[in-house]
């Protein structure tokens, strides 16, 4: 291996001994396969082109009774830390370690030891419905005897890995502090109701009223004292919103205060290579995995960089099988990511990676291909990524009592225990190639946006509502958000980033040429205005598919409609509408305009349903029906609308239906082609960086079924050439 001295993060980057870094890693379990086979497992990684091998270190392992902890291997071989660390270091791979104290992994407890959990059952909330996942509990993150317990498992491991550190001639780049933090509360819906959570809720509300009165005309409420304030039961309602929504953005803060004390103990043992937090995202349906859940669990991770700055997310891309109906999943979790990864401080702001991107997964069924693997390999890189970790690389077996599934633990990973490679080996080598020779230079560009996705954290903090109102926000967000505008924007050729519309000045929304917000009838009255200021300065609003008319307490409030000089009103009964002589029946209950606005689509009795305006120097078009991709033309109508804006993509290709992404910086950068399709496509793309036409790179093009490529660019003069 080259000895670095450091490695860093700045500007959306790893820079390793001082350029600019790609980290490629595999997930190998040390704790789950005979020593004698580490060596082969490493030479594995070696020979698929990987420069990185990441791993648990479980705490129910190395502290096998309370106070007894073993790295070395006087008590099991596969307890030998240090050795497989050295290992890794004379086969020239670096290590990224997570270090818990939660490992998940399918581990026993999620890998809190058993007698901690037996013993101290404080540490953990005892909830109805739990357990039906065999390591699903409940911790209670910040209890002091969890914290105390976690203080000393840091205290014996931390030295070890920071000896061990690429600072000090070791092979670790990388530590991630715990493991899918709130994921198992996320899908019970289980808040803390503890006390001393309770009062830290208090505290929080003290923080962002300035007196109870204030709190109460906020809530309509009457509490003679913060102190009086419980954490809020039963189903949220818009005229109670807002103190869901405190609450909501309390568990923000809460978790963060959690990964807080992780972050400072680190510190405090002297890890100085890049921190990172692992977000649970992805979610099983049939065949699929599906992302939808991902804006919700990321924005539980939106205050960790204010307290921890320079954490690096990544997040878990379980795909399962990928094709055109799901890759739109990868763009929406990066950017969501991405939303959350700047810190605020400029030169901190973190490159974003995938702890988990699925090379394995956990059951047998359904069965993965290469090309599954190289479509996510890909597509998650395309999209900005600077780091990705082929979870599993290695099956394992677990010991007796170790996994909660059993000993079964082979994870469809694409070597085998015993070191067979399996055919999906081979797409994780190929691109394991490109990495080595491009990787420098890839690392160093960044993902090309056409539009951005306005994200308004009130419609995606339901993760501990429950009632019908919050079941029809959640099913109106997947519907007409994640597989309506998102995907119908992606599939349209529309490469987007996230704006959170909350934490947006105008100085900095001005900055985005255009937007394009998902609305429900309720939204803030300090965002309506930054909208309405948004358009009235020059921006292109798209917005849909209710205008809001409400603020957060259920009160009446219409600046944005007012700004947009439109009358908003719902139609009670289905319609058919009608756009460019087609006629269709618009999903979801239709709003249409009253105003002087050009309509787009009109619906049989009640008139537009879509309008095109100006408002001072900017243009919107406003929907008002359900947009969700069931038929094609929906695409194109959506395609039709961002071009009455002035919105063009930068990338075109024919047919309509293969996908394109352009990562560039300066003069350099990479076009990503895909065909998502189970039949091979021909055709052409076209490249204009300034989207207006040039400069502009045009090629035929011929993909494979369910394949992708990759064409490196550079620009000589006015022209975009392809690096050969």
């Amino acid at each position: 291996m080259k000895k670095t001295s450091s490695i860093t993060v700045s500007n959306g980057q790893f820079i390793l001994d001082g350029k600019p870094f790609f980290l490629y890693s595999g997930e190998i379990h040390y704790f789950r396969m005979p020593q004698n086979l580490w060596k082969k497992h490493l030479q594995k990684a070696k020979d698929a082109g990987l420069n990185t091998v990441s791993f648990y270190v479980p705490w129910s392992w190395h502290e096998y009774e309370e106070g007894k902890f073993d790295f070395t291997g006087k008590t099991h071989p596969q307890r030998n830390l240090v050795k497989f660390l050295n290992l890794a270091k004379s086969m020239g791979l670096y290590a990224a370690a997570r270090v818990g104290p939660v490992s998940n992994a399918e581990l026993t407890g999620e890998g809190i030891p058993d007698w901690l959990l037996k013993n101290y059952k404080d540490i953990f909330i005892q909830r109805s419905g739990v357990n039906n996942l065999p390591h699903a509990i409940l911790l209670s993150y910040l209890h002091p005897t969890f914290q105390s317990f976690v203080g000393k498992w840091y205290q014996e491991l931390l030295p070890i890995i920071s000896a061990n550190q690429i600072q000090k001639d070791g092979p670790v780049i990388f530590v991630q502090l715990c493991n899918e933090i709130g994921m198992i509360h996320w899908l019970h819906k289980a808040s803390n109701p503890a006390p001393f959570v309770t009062k830290l809720y208090q505290d929080f509300l003290r923080e962002k009223y300035p007196s109870v009165d204030a709190l109460n005309r906020a809530y309509g409420a009457s509490f003679e004292s913060f102190d009086h304030i419980e954490q809020p039961e039963g189903n949220p309602e818009p005229k109670t919103l807002a103190i869901f929504f405190d609450w909501a953005l309390f568990y923000r803060r809460y978790y963060a205060l959690y990964y807080e004390t992780l972050y400072k103990r680190a510190k405090e043992h002297g890890i100085e290579v890049p921190l990172s937090a692992n977000i649970p995202q992805f979610y099983d349906y049939d065949v699929r995995g599906r992302g939808v859940y991902s804006p919700m669990t990321t924005s539980l991770f939106r205050e960790f960089s204010a307290k921890a700055p320079g954490t690096v997310f990544g997040g878990a891309y379980q795909m399962r099988r990928l094709d055109f109906e799901n890759f739109h999943d990868i763009s929406v979790t990066t950017e969501a990511v991405r939303a959350i990864s700047d810190s605020g401080e400029g030169s901190v702001k973190a490159p974003i990676i995938c702890a988990e991107l699925q090379t394995g997964i956990l059951r047998d069924r359904p069965r993965l291909y290469p090309s599954d693997i190289d479509l996510n390999l890909k597509t998650s890189t395309a999209h900005g990524l600077n780091g990705v970790n082929c979870y599993m690389f290695s099956s394992g077996k677990n010991l007796p009592e170790m996994g909660c599934f059993g000993t079964y633990h082979d994870w469809q990973a694409p070597v085998g225990l015993h070191g067979d490679e399996r055919p999906h080996f081979q797409p994780i080598k190929d691109f394991g190639r490109f990495i080595r020779k491009w990787g420098t230079s890839l690392a160093e560009t960044e993902k090309v946006f056409d539009t951005s996705l306005g994200f308004y954290l009130p419609y995606f903090s339901t993760e501990y509502f429950s009632g019908p109102w919050a079941g029809s926000v959640e099913w109106m967000r997947h519907a007409y958000f994640f597989d309506g505008i998102a995907r119908l924007l992606q599939i349209a050729g529309y490469n987007f980033s996230f704006t959170d519309l909350q934490r947006a000045t105008s100085e900095s929304l001005a900055e985005q040429k255009s937007l394009c917000v998902f609305s429900l009838e309720w939204m803030d009255e300090k965002t309506q205005n930054l909208l309405a200021d948004y358009v009235r300065r020059g921006g292109k609003l798209f917005i849909g598919p209710r205008l809001p008319t409400l603020d957060l307490s259920g009160k009446s409030c219409k600046n944005l409609i007012e700004s947009l000089a439109l009358e908003p009103e719902t139609v009670s009964k289905a319609e058919r509408a009608y756009w460019n002589k087609l006629e269709f029946i618009p999903d979801f209950p239709i709003q249409t305009f009253k105003g002087h606005a050009e309509p787009l689509v009109q619906t049989k009795s009640h008139g537009p349903c879509v309008s095109f305006g100006h408002s001072g120097q900017g243009k919107w078009v406003a929907y008002g029906l359900g947009l969700l991709h069931n038929f094609d033309y929906q695409a194109e109508m959506v395609r039709s609308w961002m071009e009455k804006l002035g919105v063009r993509p930068r990338i075109k290709l024919d047919p309509w239906d293969l996908h394109g992404v352009l990562r560039w910086k300066d003069e350099k950068g990479f076009l990503f082609l895909f065909n998502y399709h189970d039949a091979a496509k021909s055709g052409t793309v076209t490249v204009t960086l300034d989207g207006k036409g040039a400069p502009v790179f045009k090629k035929q093009i011929h993909l494979e079924r369910r394949s992708a490529g990759i064409i490196p660019l550079t620009l000589k003069g006015k022209k975009i050439v392809e690096v050969r």
